[in-house]
């Protein structure tokens, strides 16, 4: 606010961990008892009163009295800003910006105006507008506690969290007590990694009166902290203050919770409660296959497979189209050895969702691991030809050639990939095997040390390394590198088994004893790719 405005009202800008009372949630206005010279007479008469009207909510009296002093003093920019403020009160929230954007052409240096006016546009979601006027506001008085506030509020909307957190913390301003802005608060802390500010935040909302859409969110923000405990409590008093077994939604949540945490005996008491409870009946499929999901997932990490793989064919057949089901079905088939079965599971699955990338990846896995390399081939040509823009098809295809001989096909069809793709942890782990297996060692060297630099903390790459300078006779490096292995891998035994050969041409024989007794086949392990991958944990669920 420029001095003369101070002079003659200043504005408080009172409470601001609930909201501006200037905005129409109520400014209080004090009326200087010694006004300027220049609003004694006529004119200054109708500001003072329009003033002393507004102070007292006489909203109505206030416009009038303003709209008087504006044909009087009509280059006034103060008089347009009250003006847009008394609009905005009224609930004309157009005709109040238009005010504001009058005051600041009449006058250019008036802050308040570019704060009134950046505080309504960002009340409309308007943030690229609001951010401008603030930044303005901001310029014209670098300590006003409120411009820089609202400003940090654009910015955690706009998901600019580094520069929101900036401005909210030169407001000095203590937060609000208000859940959404706190929760966007701790999205924003997540996405930069800022996690004990994150679980501050958190905790704080988790004590918090919430309403049943603001707990699912924070339940789901406190598993993401590790917090389960905190997390399944709240779902837990949610159902209580509900009914005795809570709503569909919450008891779902409350079952994902248990399965975060690892506790996979309760996720599955849970969910079969939930089954069998009389509210589930006539629930969405998409629900009831959730809480089977729940379960089959559950079973599985508690070594029982048959249970499993059952709750997932009930998941399946309730919600035929989401491919999530059929791919943790087929997952535990094929982590069973029961490919054949996957297989089929596969094909029905692709009935369902033709077009499903997910799943004919994983027709074309359990072609692999039952040794159907033709069938295989042809899965991942066509997700190749198709433009994947993924390297799991192309580490597929490359892994089917190896599989049968032709190491020299599979490293011209990883370099394609490469050239496609750029730069890929398993194109150039895949493209260091099949140059190894194709006797070309100095270009496979390279293509593991490509890999090592995009996943230093890969054992496998490392350990491929190793092999191939070994083989070339460059001892020292590859003594390095198995020990680099061994560090990632300690129990790696073809690891041991290399670094004692290495040490023994190396000369240094009392090392290489130390790992001769290590004995392995050659068969290089593949690393970890997404060709089966983990199961898919269902969606957390909200309030209808």
């Amino acid at each position: 606010m420029r001095q003369g405005t101070r002079t003659f009202a200043r504005v408080f800008w009172l409470n601001l961990t609930v909201q501006p009372l200037f905005l129409a949630l109520g400014t209080c206005f004090a009326i200087s008892p010694e006004p300027l010279p220049s609003t004694r007479g006529t004119q200054g008469g109708a500001l003072q009163a329009a003033l002393e009207a507004l102070e007292n909510n006489r909203l109505d009296e206030a416009l009038s009295h303003l709209t008087a002093a504006e044909r009087e003093l009509p280059s006034d920019a103060r008089i347009r800003n009250f003006r847009g403020i008394v609009l905005l009160r009224l609930g004309r929230s157009s005709e109040a910006a238009d005010e504001y954007r009058e005051a600041t052409r009449l006058d250019p240096g008036l802050e308040d105006a570019y704060k009134n006016l950046g505080f309504l546009e960002w009340t409309e979601h308007d943030l690229e507008s609001a951010r401008a006027k603030l930044q303005r506001a901001v310029e014209l008085a670098p300590d006003d506690s409120f411009a820089h506030y609202y400003l940090g509020r654009v910015q955690l909307d706009a998901g600019v969290y580094e520069s929101a957190f900036q401005e909210l913390d030169r407001s000095g301003v203590a937060w609000p007590a208000d859940p959404q802005f706190l929760i966007e608060a701790a999205n924003g802390y997540l996405a930069l990694r800022r996690q004990e500010k994150a679980r501050e935040v958190i905790t704080r909302l988790s004590k918090m009166p919430l309403g049943d859409s603001e707990v699912a969110v924070v339940a789901r923000l406190l598993i993401s902290v590790g917090d389960n405990a905190t997390a399944i409590d709240l779902l837990r008093r949610l159902s209580a203050r509900q009914n005795p077994a809570g709503p569909r939604w919450a008891q779902l949540d409350l079952a994902l919770s248990y399965l975060l945490a690892g506790n996979y005996e309760k996720a599955a008491a849970q969910s079969q409660t939930l089954m069998d409870a009389s509210q589930f009946a006539g629930a969405p499929n998409g629900d009831a296959a959730s809480a089977w999901s729940v379960i089959g997932i559950a079973k599985a990490r508690l070594g029982q497979s048959s249970a499993a793989v059952d709750a997932f064919r009930q998941a399946s057949k309730l919600d035929s189209l989401r491919e999530e089901h059929w791919l943790n079905l087929t997952r535990e088939l094929m982590e069973s050895n029961r490919y054949a079965e996957a297989i089929s599971v596969a094909q029905e699955a692709l009935t369902a969702n033709p077009k499903s990338y997910a799943l004919h990846l994983r027709l074309g896995a359990a072609y692999l691991s039952s040794d159907r390399y033709s069938e295989a081939e042809s899965i991942f040509r066509q997700l190749v030809a198709a433009g994947d823009p993924l390297p799991t098809s192309y580490v597929g295809l490359a892994q089917v050639l190896l599989r049968t001989g032709r190491a020299e096909e599979a490293a011209s069809e990883l370099a394609a990939a490469g050239k496609k793709l750029g730069p890929n942890f398993l194109i150039s782990y895949f493209q260091g095997l099949a140059l190894d297996r194709a006797a070309r060692p100095a270009e496979a060297i390279s293509a593991f040390q490509d890999a090592i630099r995009l996943n230093p903390s890969s054992s496998e790459a490392r350990l491929g390394l190793g092999k191939t300078e070994l083989l070339v006779g460059h001892n020292q490096e590859a003594i390095a590198e198995l020990q680099k292995c061994l560090q990632l891998s300690s129990g790696n035994v073809q690891a041991q088994r290399l670094l004692s050969q290495a040490y023994r041409r190396a000369g240094d024989t009392q090392a290489a004893s130390r790992y001769s007794h290590a004995t392995t086949d050659d068969k290089e392990p593949a690393p970890q790719n997404d060709m089966l991958g983990d199961f898919i944990v269902p969606e957390w669920q909200s309030p209808p």
